[in-house]
């Protein structure tokens, strides 16, 4: 009985001794990180864009007549010089033939002005004849050589007259539609009889904001014209496959879209751009840049701004504030608040924060970034190999 009065307190102690314990240290929390790192990028932005030729032209009669020839078929490629259409000749023929008598008729008068002018000349002399007669004949030599200059240039006249009534084609190209048929009287007043575009004088057509040329303008490093180029991006989504380069920037702004005109030159060797054609112009820098690069996917924001979380040497989450650029594929240039070699947190923000202690794993993603895309690093862990949830 004894025993068991002393045994009851003793093991009231030996219970009270145990809920003393302190409880086991809970496992510090997971965090996937990547190492912020300086990588290659070509800064570009994107227009609509339109395509344009600068050799668009205007097949157009230069007289009037019954059209009697169509020497091509519609959307065939021509030769420079190659013959379109051709207009009834006969009376530019006949009005040549004309103007070809008036000439000889101008120049049989003159050669009598003139010999008529030198036999006054030896009889004056002598007081054959008055002054007054003399001048006469100096006057009518002048009308003569007049008369005659006029026929010749008649004469000239005609012949281009004739020479309009055959229409060839002024530069290499590919021609259209034709608007008037074989038959049909035509005229300088009649329209446009077909176009004709050439195929390697095509243009890329956009309109940049006000705004961004401002930005440009107060640069420091303010690319020049030579060292960008432009890219287009077709109608059907592919990528066109020659650059172009600039060669037209309006001295001034619309003032009703705030934009100016630029204009690029893009080779088309293989006449795959149409003028009226829309596509995505995109220009940037022929040569990379080197910039701090970390995924879009650490980025956090709040009423202080842009921010990322890190891990120390201590293994301590620090809050960095950012100032970011633009996109690159999956990645975001950073500008300030991050120094290469920082180590950021990408997977598990959500189990830490500022101060907090933490175990970090390297991150690897699990798919390969899309082509195009800025590289995302390659280091040893994936979320899959630590067996952690993360968001």
């Amino acid at each position: 009985m004894r025993w068991i009065k002393l045994g009851l307190p003793l093991t009231i102690l030996f219970l009270g001794a145990c809920d003393d314990a302190p409880p086991p240290a809970a496992p510090l929390p997971e965090v996937f990180v990547v190492t912020a790192s300086e990588q290659p990028y070509q800064p570009e932005r994107t227009f609509t864009a339109r395509i344009d030729s600068r050799s668009d032209v205007n097949i157009t009669a230069q007289v009037s007549g019954k059209l009697t020839a169509v020497h091509f078929r519609e959307g065939d490629n021509v030769e420079a010089g190659a013959p379109l259409f051709d207009i009834d000749p006969a009376p530019y023929e006949a009005a040549l033939a004309r103007a070809q008598a008036e000439h000889e008729r101008a120049r049989a008068t003159l050669a009598d002005a003139r010999n008529n002018l030198d036999r006054a000349g030896k009889l004056i002399d002598k007081g054959y004849i008055s002054d007054s007669e003399y001048d006469t004949l100096k006057t009518r030599k002048l009308e003569a050589e007049a008369a005659e200059q006029s026929a010749r240039a008649a004469l000239e006249s005609a012949r281009v007259d004739l020479s309009y009534t055959r229409i060839s084609a002024p530069q290499a190209g590919r021609v259209g539609r034709s608007i008037a048929s074989v038959g049909d009287v035509v005229s300088p007043g009649f329209g446009t009889l077909t176009t004709l575009v050439g195929g390697n004088d095509m243009q890329a057509v956009f309109q940049i904001p006000e705004r961004l040329l401002t930005d440009a303008a107060m640069s420091e490093n303010q690319p020049k014209p030579s060292e960008i180029e432009v890219g287009l991006e077709m109608p059907n989504g592919s990528d066109y496959p020659y650059t172009g380069n600039i060669v037209y920037v309006s001295n001034r702004v619309d003032s009703h879209t705030g934009t100016l005109e630029v204009r690029a030159a893009m080779p088309n060797p293989r006449d795959l751009l149409r003028p009226g054609m829309f596509v995505q112009a995109h220009v940037r820098l022929k040569e990379s840049l080197q910039g701090l690069m970390i995924p879009q996917a650490a980025l956090q924001v709040d009423q202080q701004g842009t921010y990322v979380f890190t891990v120390n040497k201590e293994n301590r989450v620090l809050r960095n504030n950012l100032m970011t650029g633009d996109r690159f594929g999956e990645n975001v240039l950073v500008s300030e608040g991050l120094q290469v070699g920082d180590r950021v947190i990408l997977r598990g923000i959500q189990k830490v924060r500022a101060g907090s202690e933490v175990k970090a794993l390297d991150y690897k993603p699990a798919t390969t970034p899309h082509a195009g895309s800025q590289p995302a690093p390659q280091d040893s862990a994936t979320p899959e190999d630590s067996g952690s949830a993360e968001q």
